[in-house]
């Protein structure tokens, strides 16, 4: 009988410790919320990385602020690096999608072959390219022949192309450049290379150089050129203009292309699938034209 009593007094006792807990049981569950009430099932769409082109990166910049306005839950994130760097963040899968104003450099090339990767090209825009120089300089327009003399190094002195008694000093662009291997090939061809004497320097150290230059000279895109205190020169007496290059009559352009892998994640398609849906420019400058092969099933390059 007194085990029964002890047990029966045990039993009491929880039970009156239970139910004296029971109304602050239920008032602390009444605050907590409810994990199936407020957890949202909607996934977060992804951040969409992109890297690449300096000279393409402020139109990127201005499309993302587009889309991430008309789709206040996504997020675009545009970072520079050149075209090369753009092609290899594909590669190494730091970046969905790549932003490209030329062709890979061989060795970018090599690397691609020999990862394996099958790249996509999504052709967007083209923008054309102009030589530049200093204010001071007396020259306002250089034939192509001319171009790819001094860029060549045969030409050495701008008394030769009707300046001043003084030396060409010529920057270019690194390897990795779209810009500059663009104009290796539109300029130079395959015959031609960069003079050995070239100053070699990213855009803003070209630009400020050229600046502070009054004898040197380097291209550019014209969508870089907003203000810039460089003076932008006529090629074969056609300046780079939105009715020169619609027209045909100005033919040094550059592509810019955006780049995915095969198998691009659902955001970067949905973001591909918005800027190339966009059919007037998206720039300030009227020199960012539609390309004419662009669309948004693109093909594949490798």
């Amino acid at each position: 009988m007194k085990t029964c009593d002890y047990r029966l007094a045990g039993t009491s006792r929880r039970a009156f410790m239970l139910a004296a807990l029971a109304p602050v049981m239920a008032a602390t569950m009444a605050v907590l919320p409810s994990p199936a009430l407020s957890a949202d099932k909607t996934p977060a769409p992804r951040t969409v990385h992109i890297r690449g082109s300096i000279a393409f990166g402020s139109i990127v910049q201005s499309l993302a602020e587009q889309y991430m306005r008309s789709n206040p839950k996504s997020s675009v994130v545009v970072s520079g690096g050149g075209t090369s760097r753009g092609y290899l963040t594909l590669l190494d899968n730091t970046a969905d999608m790549a932003i490209v104003s030329g062709s890979a450099s061989d060795d970018t090339e090599d690397e691609i072959v020999r990862s394996g990767v099958k790249l996509v090209n999504v052709p967007f825009r083209q923008v054309a390219m102009a030589p530049a120089v200093h204010f001071s300089n007396p020259v306002n327009d250089l034939s192509m022949v001319q171009l790819r003399e001094i860029f060549s190094g045969r030409i050495n002195n701008w008394k030769a192309v009707g300046g001043k008694d003084a030396p060409i000093n010529v920057y270019i662009g690194p390897p990795g450049d779209g810009i500059t291997n663009t104009w290796n090939d539109k300029v130079l061809g395959d015959t031609d290379t960069f003079t050995p004497r070239a100053r070699n320097a990213e855009l803003e150290q070209r630009v400020a150089g050229v600046g502070s230059d009054p004898f040197g000279v380097t291209y550019m895109a014209t969508e870089s050129v907003k203000d810039r205190a460089l003076k932008i020169l006529s090629v074969d007496k056609v300046i780079a203009g939105a009715d020169s290059v619609q027209s045909g009559r100005y033919t040094l352009l550059a592509p810019l292309m955006f780049v995915t892998r095969e198998k691009p994640s659902a955001e970067a398609q949905k973001f591909l699938q918005f800027v190339t849906g966009l059919s007037a420019p998206i720039s300030n400058s009227v020199f960012a034209l539609p390309a004419p092969t662009a669309k948004t099933a693109a093909s594949a390059t490798r």
